[in-house]
């Protein structure tokens, strides 16, 4: 069952759905958007957990690309991130539900998903991510992407929405444009889903990870 589209959003967010509903919705159009699915108390634990760790600098300039192809580029992407490792309550919490999503998915798309990584990512006022596919390259390591929101009154002029395209040949109109608010989760094929951060108006706040397969 659907909700109203949230101002901003052209995409409708799944209103308080099972995972298993959010993954039949991946499996049926390459990418899913719901509400609700980190609880706030969660998404709450996380944003104050994030914000520490920007207040005491152990954030790094965000690069895009691998190895020898690694870079840092303004001009591409514009924000700063911290892996998750588990260590306190709120990064087990999640990173337990993304092991049921795992599962779930892998019973559903048979991708054969072994692990998972994440990271908080910030994005400053006027931070940004061009379009881009999640995979890197020369590996096929990434294969369905997690996105998570942390900022709990996020506005449509606040800006910084997810776009995203349905293949890398899409260069239409974007079939959703999705607002960042707290407790949504997208859900996507890394390798298939073109997407895209526009300028945030605000400091930006959110959890990225994907997916892999065993060995890649």
């Amino acid at each position: 069952m659907s909700a109203a589209s949230a101002p901003g959003d052209t995409e409708e967010a799944e209103a308080g759905p099972s995972l298993q509903a959010l993954v039949e919705r991946l499996a049926d159009e390459g990418f899913a958007i719901a509400d609700g699915i980190v609880p706030a108390d969660l998404a709450s634990a996380l944003s104050e957990e994030l914000r520490g760790h920007i207040a005491a600098g152990r954030l790094a300039v965000a690069g895009v690309g691998r190895d020898d192809a690694f870079r840092r580029d303004g001009e591409i992407r514009r924000a700063a991130i911290l892996w998750l490792d588990a260590g306190t309550e709120a990064e087990r919490r999640l990173l337990a539900m993304t092991e049921e999503l795992r599962l779930l998915i892998n019973r559903r798309l048979f991708l054969g998903l072994f692990d998972f990584e994440c990271n908080f990512i910030a994005y400053p006022v006027g931070g940004f991510y061009g379009r881009h596919l999640d995979r890197l390259q020369g590996a096929k390591n990434r294969v369905v992407s997690f996105v998570t929101y942390l900022d709990a009154d996020w506005g449509e002029g606040d800006g910084g929405a997810l776009r995203l395209w349905r293949s890398p040949d899409d260069h239409a109109e974007p079939a959703a444009t999705v607002l960042p608010k707290a407790g949504r989760v997208v859900l996507m094929l890394s390798e298939e889903i073109p997407h895209e951060v526009l300028p945030a108006h605000r400091p930006r706040h959110a959890i990225a990870g994907w997916w892999r397969i065993n060995g890649a």
